[in-house]
């Protein structure tokens, strides 16, 4: 009578489930693992109450929350393929020193007999796990990355733990040399590799195997133990307190995996059990499982009719024929079946768990005009059809009843004609406009004269005016800061009849303006450090400089609106989403096309819980008049509540070759931004986008962009954290808007369940 293979069934059983966990998690748990929620208010008969995390198991958190007020279910749902994966890493690094060393020592090197002997003397004396803990709490492997952090510890796991296995596997390799059929295949004149491969090592697979199994449950045993010390991957050290003046770190994970919330047990276990039996749970079911299929392999390859180790044989030979010959038609119907029952299963989770994620911005069609700058009839049409476009996707106004918020530009110029000539000696050059110059404030003017190199002068002490009269004043802006320059520029304009004021470009300054402000008299016009130099080393040159301007009115329009959320708890929390719609060629009406498009898509996922705020910022083709000023100075909306800004006004090319990002204003004490920071920069560098970090100065313990002070405008004065995705044009522009769209739309949708 067949009995049934208990453990091997059961085995398979857990197995498939982990299996299952690993490629589908979004099936198992709707909460995302990264979000942090660390106050939830609660309404009960008409009474509001405030409970801080972690929550203990109710509708909202099936297994609770940690400290953080992350949701445990979600976190061990995609915890599973990290963890596990890692077991399974650290097992095959194990196998891939052992097995080599055990069958060199087992053919009679001394060499590898003496490393095997000498690695099991050393951690039979000192605990593997001790030393494991050593080496992973450094300073260096603390710090380290995601993908780093798990090769390390796939690194030191498998040093600490392979001479065990090397010991075992070679005393096997012996005892089978000792056998006849072993001295018979050396009589015969076989080399020891082809008695390795077609004999030792087919009688060693079916152990291998199960060993295999065996190791992959002792490395999670191992991983649970190391995660009660607080080493785990992506250690994370956030400042709890401070406030004796020395800081109480809490050390979290930022990466889903089992281990690291185990780390709270010391703290956690009287007030939140349910912070350490869950995950422990998930460890011991695991471990169950590969012990159980372990075991049921063994028992089932260790049967008197077993024909395992020919099988072994012919599969590392590459006899397949074999198979073809003696498997019968019955067998092979069970083996079609099997494989066929679990590519069903994997396929129809994978068109369960499928989200789409396209943006679809080139099936927008709309009529948009030609081009659309502030202050102009075109900005209002577009800014009009923007606050029509979100009427009809349920967004609503912020404050007065109206999507649309104008603003003071005050006076200023569109330029509708510009030239800036040098005459040298060699001839008359023209300048490139965005390159080597552009105006800062001017009207219909011509003018033409030399230049008064004053990089030199003590512009703060000036003697006598009289040397600037009638000429171009050359001015250092690196020297100076920007309110000194304009004391510069009112001082001199003031005192002296000039030309213009010429100001030499910082390092990266951008030189590109298309809106001037408004001065009939003077211009003033900011170089690049080329032309500054050319314009140092020849005194005598005459300079000619021509704009002819429109102006525009003096009201700018954003349109600013909110989707709400749909939880009682978190709704009130937002996510605000800043994109521009100024353009003045084609791409960029394209451009207006994706943010209108990105928006809906948006609107349209599910279960978003917290309300996402859309801002279409007008101006931003000009520093000065940019609608994120205004919108800095009199936010509509309590910055308390707002998680995080995700600036996407640098978005302006359809394609392009660069990404330009940075989450420097996304501290982690601001955790919600922190953490949608790290997922924006693993998704792109997971699609391989090259990056280009936004130059910063740290002051004061927070970072300050360089670039644009519109960069700064909402973390500086409103204390809301900052995200910024853009993108840079270069020689090889291979990647485009639908792709960048769609990393925007998961990031979002995976940080706002």
């Amino acid at each position: 009578m067949n009995r049934r293979n208990v453990p091997l069934i059961f085995g398979i059983v857990i197995l498939l489930l982990v299996l299952l966990v690993m490629l589908f998690p979004e099936m198992f748990a709707s909460h995302s693992p990264y979000t942090i929620q660390h106050i939830r208010f609660l309404h009960d008969e008409g009474r509001l109450s405030v409970e801080r995390a972690p929550f203990s198991p109710d509708d909202g958190f099936l297994l609770g929350s940690d400290h953080l007020g992350r949701d445990i279910y979600s976190y061990i749902i995609y915890g599973t393929r990290l963890t596990i994966s890692l077991g399974v890493l650290i097992a095959l690094g194990q196998f891939l020193i052992a097995v080599p060393m055990a069958l060199y020592a087992g053919f009679g090197s001394r060499i590898a007999k003496s490393v095997i002997q000498q690695f099991n003397v050393i951690f039979s004396a000192i605990p593997a796990l001790l030393i494991a803990i050593i080496i992973l709490k450094l300073d260096y492997f603390v710090g380290l990355e995601k993908q780093k952090s798990i090769m390390s510890f796939i690194l030191v796991l498998t040093a600490v733990s392979w001479a065990r296995l090397g010991n075992l596997v070679m005393e096997r390799v012996e005892t089978i040399l000792t056998q006849p059929f072993i001295k018979g295949e050396v009589a015969i004149g076989k080399k020891h590799f082809r008695i390795a491969i077609e004999n030792v090592i087919p009688h060693l697979a079916p152990e291998l195997i199960v060993l295999f199994f065996m190791e992959i449950a002792r490395n999670l045993s191992t991983l649970m133990q190391l995660g009660i010390f607080s080493v785990f991957i992506g250690n994370l050290g956030l400042i709890n307190d401070a406030t004796s003046g020395v800081q109480i770190n809490t050390d979290i994970s930022f990466e889903p995996e089992w281990a690291s919330m185990l780390s709270t047990s010391r703290t956690l276990i009287t007030i939140a059990p349910w912070t350490v039996i869950y995950p422990a749970l998930a460890f011991f079911i695991s471990v169950l499982g590969f012990n159980l299929f372990g075991e049921g392999l063994r028992t089932l390859m260790q049967k008197k009719e077993s024909r395992s180790v020919l099988a072994f044989r012919k599969i590392i030979t590459l006899d397949f024929k074999y198979f073809c010959v003696n498997v019968d038609k019955r067998s092979k119907f069970k083996i079609t079946l099997w494989i066929a029952l679990f590519a069903l299963i994997i396929g129809f989770f994978s068109f369960i768990n499928y989200k789409d994620y396209s943006i679809g911005y080139a099936s927008v069609r709309v009529d948009l005009p030609e081009t659309t700058v502030i202050g102009t009839e075109e900005a209002l049409f577009s800014a009009g059809f923007i606050a029509d476009y979100m009427t009809r996707l349920g967004i609503v106004p912020l404050r007065n009843d109206s999507l649309l918020m104008p603003f003071d530009i005050g006076q200023s110029f569109l330029i509708e004609e510009q030239m800036m000539t040098l005459s040298m000696e060699s001839g008359i050059h023209n300048l490139n406009q965005g390159t080597d110059y552009a105006f800062l404030t001017s009207g219909n003017i011509s003018e033409s004269g030399v230049v008064y190199d004053a990089t030199k002068d003590d512009l703060f002490n000036i003697s006598s005016f009289d040397r600037f009269a009638d000429k171009f004043i050359l001015i250092e802006q690196l020297y100076y800061s920007d309110s000194a320059i304009r004391h510069f520029i009112e001082t001199i304009t003031v005192n002296a009849g000039v030309k213009g004021i010429i100001l030499v470009a910082r390092a990266n300054q951008v030189i590109q303006n298309h809106i001037v402000d408004a001065d009939e008299d003077n211009a003033v016009i900011v170089v690049s450090q080329e032309v500054s130099q050319v314009l140092k080393e020849n005194p005598d040159l005459v300079i000619a400089v021509h704009t002819t301007v429109k102006p525009l009115t003096s009201n700018g329009y954003n349109v600013v609106g909110i989707h709400r959320g749909t939880d009682p708890h978190i709704g009130d929390e937002a996510i605000v989403v800043g994109m521009n719609y100024n353009y003045l060629n084609q791409e960029g009406g394209e451009v207006l096309k994706f943010n209108l498009k990105l928006m809906e898509r948006l609107c349209q996922m599910a279960d978003q819980k917290r309300a996402i705020i859309f801002l279409f910022l007008d101006g931003t083709i000009n520093e000065n008049q940019h609608g994120i000023h205004y919108i800095a100075q009199d936010f509509p909306y309590s910055p308390q509540k707002i998680q995080v800004y995700i600036d996407l006004t640098s978005i302006t090319h359809e394609r392009f070759g660069e990404i330009e990002f940075s989450t420097a204003q996304a501290p982690p004490t601001r955790q919600f931004a922190w953490s949608l920071g790290r997922l924006f920069d693993s998704k792109l560098n997971q699609k391989g986008y090259p990056i280009q970090l936004l130059e910063t100065n740290y002051i004061d313990g927070s970072y300050y962009f360089t670039k644009s002070e519109s960069d700064n405008a909402l973390f500086w004065n409103r204390g809301i954290p900052t995200v910024i995705l853009g993108t840079v044009k270069t020689d090889n522009n291979i990647w485009d808007l639908e792709t960048l769209g769609s990393i925007v739309l998961e990031v979002i949708n995976k940080n706002n369940y």
